[in-house]
């Protein structure tokens, strides 16, 4: 398991390195492609200087449509059109020359640039020109309108005689003008009042100037034609330069572009390429590290599904160990306590020497397996997690020397000398903790300190370490439990804190034990949040270090006043409980006390009952429709209109939650079950100091009538007191009994488990009370069962069992209840 462990990591390693190395080369050579790749066109983009030479064209074209435009229309918002185009095209030269960084290029953009602004000139002056010719047009006009005074003042003019003068050469108009003005002499004017010769005069006069300024506009028009062919031709040449310019200068950034285009293509397949090779050798490795995870993964399922099995292994075990050393110590208490009682009765009785010595054998070995059971159940308890801690006022002081005297009594025939050294500042202290603890580890410790030292001396030592000024914080204190024994060797000192271990093999033969003590004292200390070290030398002594930290408590102890059972007050309680039997046997037992009794299976019950007066409510807590503490949240809701803050007392079975946790929830005081009479009036006078006195313990003698191997009634009886009460009892006992046992034949059946713990909680409260011990271990087996701890065949036969035990005890009872 170990070589296969040490190969998986490796083989992983290796191909996650090859994974990794293919990766790094892959991406070394996409970054050189994409380096070269950003070479290209890093230096300026190809793309946009194609863009913009295409646009430039575009705008040469544009322009010289609109110069025509402008020198065609000769409008001002033509010319202006124009004239923004222009400004445009010089932008855009601006724009492209900033693109490139060939000089070559540039001479030409700039040569483009020059021959624009020359080709503006011209159109401005062929557009002045053209403006001009209109200007001419207006002497023409002045000499057809003389021509139409000539016709109106009856003058013949050559329109008369030829339908289209302008198509006369210049020798046939003056021939026909000649004619003409013989004509113009001959005529007789009509109009006497029109002096002939003033008219002629000024019409000759007239004309001429205007014919004189017509000749000299003509040779104006004439140079002005002759000026606009040039411009025209210049116009025409410039625009050739530019077209060639232009041509060259697109042909050479489309050549730019294609070569860049091809060295991207080539970039792009070239990392294509490496795409395609690194994919084919991923997918190879791929494969290859797929198939060794595969391989190792089922291995290590298999592995894992055979861990899982050892695993429940161990819980069953562990498990059923629990209910084993359950079991046998209940099964050992009852005649553990026969033995210990007959044998106290039989000490009192004339006995020999020799008798004497075997009695205190038996009691001394009785003794040894009672300590023997209880720190089996204490261990168990402690490795399921169930042992709850309290926290109770106690003085440390009187606890340690209450441990060493009883300690030094049972060891007082040894030669070793005990002393108790607590330092002042603790004395006369009360804490907050569980005593109950805290003895059993100074127990176990002291025990051992006289168990392996045969002479010399044990000392114990208590200090304080930590001293909180504020008194409600937690102060840390060590007791060192020091003897001048065998000693332990440094490699053993770790051994001696393991369940079943002691330090040396032949410390079992010599000097006794189980090696459950230190392993018990560790795991309390733990528990208690505190430490527990060992220093030891071999062959001069040992030296146990406990270290818990404890709050103050300024709980002062008073003396309990003695008091008779004569000052009972009748009271009225409610009580709640799911057993028919207990409610039968509590009633029972509070007619004795003179208590007047409303007795309730269900909370829903006693809230639709009305009862408006009542001292008391007296509630179990596990219940399977409302539980006790559900109640009391009910209650101190207000959910019963009677209730004024009347104690309320809780019953169980259970040790989940500590004694200290009811009275933090609100119950008043708390009866764990089983429990006597005297436990219950001593739980009232708590409640009822003044109405409700304590009192003394029953000495009922067990007699054989009402105790056997199957049960023991002692405690019953101790609260009914008479036989018809306790004959009634057992009657609706029995009589429950066998309604819950079909109850559970069905829940069995179904493998309803929910209602399984529920009704084998509620069997348990009175099979306790009668001692059932052959019983109560299947009940409360029965009582933790669910579908994750137990099969259905195992709930059956532990039902089975059940069946079987519950026949012989009810035929057993049958005997003294007849």
């Amino acid at each position: 398991m170990k070589s296969v462990q040490n190969k998986f990591p490796l083989k992983v390693l290796l191909s996650y390195l090859v994974l990794g190395a293919l990766v790094v080369a892959v991406g070394f050579f996409l970054y050189a492609e994409f380096k070269g790749y950003l070479g290209i066109t890093s230096e300026i983009s190809e793309d946009k200087k194609y863009i913009e030479t295409g646009t430039l064209v575009n705008l040469v074209y544009e322009t010289d449509g609109l110069s025509k435009l402008a020198l065609l229309t000769l409008k001002n918002e033509d010319y202006a059109r124009y004239q923004s185009k222009s400004d445009s095209l010089y932008q855009k030269i601006g724009s492209i020359k900033e693109l490139i960084s060939n000089e070559r290029q540039k001479a030409q953009l700039d040569s483009i640039n020059s021959l624009f602004t020359e080709k503006n000139s011209n159109i401005e002056q062929l557009r002045m020109l053209k403006i001009n010719n209109q200007y001419d047009s207006s002497l023409d006009d002045i000499l057809r309108e003389f021509k139409k005074l000539d016709t109106t003042m009856g003058k013949l003019v050559l329109e008369n005689y030829v339908n289209n003068p302008a198509v006369l050469s210049k020798r046939e108009r003056r021939y026909w003008q000649v004619y003409i003005d013989y004509l113009n002499s001959t005529i007789t004017r009509d109009n006497p009042e029109v002096k002939k010769t003033l008219v002629d005069s000024m019409l000759v006069a007239t004309r001429y100037i205007v014919r004189e300024a017509k000749r000299q506009n003509s040779k104006a028009r004439i140079a002005l034609a002759e000026k606009e062919n040039e411009l025209i031709r210049n116009d025409l040449n410039i625009s050739r330069q530019l077209r060639g310019i232009i041509s060259t200068f697109d042909a050479e950034v489309n050549k730019n572009y294609i070569q860049d285009n091809a060295l991207k293509e080539a970039a792009v397949k070239r990392t294509r390429d490496i795409l395609k090779i690194a994919a084919g050798i991923g997918f190879i490795v791929l494969l290859l590290f797929t198939y060794i995870i595969l391989t190792d993964f089922f291995k290590a399922e298999r592995f894992r599904r055979n861990l899982k099995q050892e695993k429940k292994y161990s819980e069953d075990l562990l498990k059923s160990r629990e209910q084993l050393i359950s079991t046998v110590s209940h099964d050992l208490k009852t005649p553990l306590n026969t033995i210990v009682g007959y044998s106290g009765l039989i000490e009192n009785t004339p006995l020999t020497e020799k008798q004497q010595y075997y009695i205190q054998q038996i009691t001394s070995s009785s003794h040894y397996v009672n300590k023997l059971v209880d720190d089996l159940l204490d261990f168990s308890k402690l490795e399921a997690g169930k042992i709850p801690l309290e926290q109770i006022p106690f003085s440390l002081e009187n606890l340690i020397r209450q441990v060493a005297d009883s300690s030094g009594d049972i060891h007082s025939q040894k030669n070793v000398k005990l002393e108790v050294d607590i330092a002042s500042s603790l004395q006369q202290r009360m804490f907050k903790g569980d005593p109950l603890r805290i003895q059993q580890i100074l127990t176990n410790l002291i025990g051992n300190a006289f168990k392996f030292t045969e002479e010399g001396e044990i000392s114990i030592l208590v200090k304080e370490l930590q001293k909180d000024e504020d008194s409600s914080k937690t102060n840390l204190i060590q007791i060192e439990v020091k003897d001048t024994g065998i000693g332990i060797s440094k490699e053993k000192q770790e051994l001696i804190f393991k369940e079943f271990t002691q330090a040396e093999t032949d410390t079992a033969t010599r000097f006794g034990g189980y090696g459950l003590g230190l392993a018990i004292s560790k795991k309390l200390t733990e528990l208690l949040s505190g430490s527990l070290k060992v220093k030891s030398i071999l062959g001069e002594g040992s030296t146990f270090t406990v270290t818990l930290p404890l709050t103050p408590s300024e709980f002062i102890v008073t003396s309990p006043k003695a008091v008779t059972s004569e000052n009972l007050i009748s009271l009225k309680a409610v009580l709640i409980d799911d057993d028919a039997s207990m409610t039968a046997l509590l009633k029972e037992l509070f007619e004795q006390l003179k208590i007047d009794t409303y007795t309730f299976h269900r909370f829903s019950d006693f809230k639709t009952a009305g009862i408006t007066e009542f001292d008391f409510v007296l509630t179990d807590i596990q219940m399977p429709e409302t539980s006790g503490f559900e109640i009391l949240r009910a209650l101190q809701n207000k959910e019963i209109s009677s209730f004024t803050g009347q104690p309320v007392i809780a019953m169980t079975g259970s040790r989940d939650h500590t004694e200290q946790h009811f009275y933090d929830v609100g119950f008043s005081a708390l009866l764990k079950k089983p429990f006597s009479k005297d436990a219950l009036v001593a739980a009232l006078h708590k409640v009822f100091p003044n109405r409700v006195g304590a009192v003394k313990p029953s000495e009922i003698q067990t007699s054989a009538a009402i105790a056997n191997e199957h049960f023991d009634l002692t405690l019953l009886q101790s609260f009914l007191g008479k036989e018809d009460g306790l004959y009634e009892v057992l009657q609706v006992f029995q009589d429950q009994t066998v309604k819950d046992i079909q109850q559970l034949k069905k829940a069995i059946k179904t493998s309803d488990f929910e209602t399984i713990n529920a009704v084998s909680h509620r069997m348990l409260t009175m099979f306790r009370q009668i001692c059932a011990v052959q019983v109560i271990p299947i009940l409360e087996a029965l009582e933790h069962t669910s579908t994750q701890t137990t099969t259905p065949e195992e709930s059956i036969e532990l039902f089975e069992n059940l069946q079987v035990k519950i026949d012989e005890l009810m035929k057993a009872l049958k005997q003294p209840v007849s």
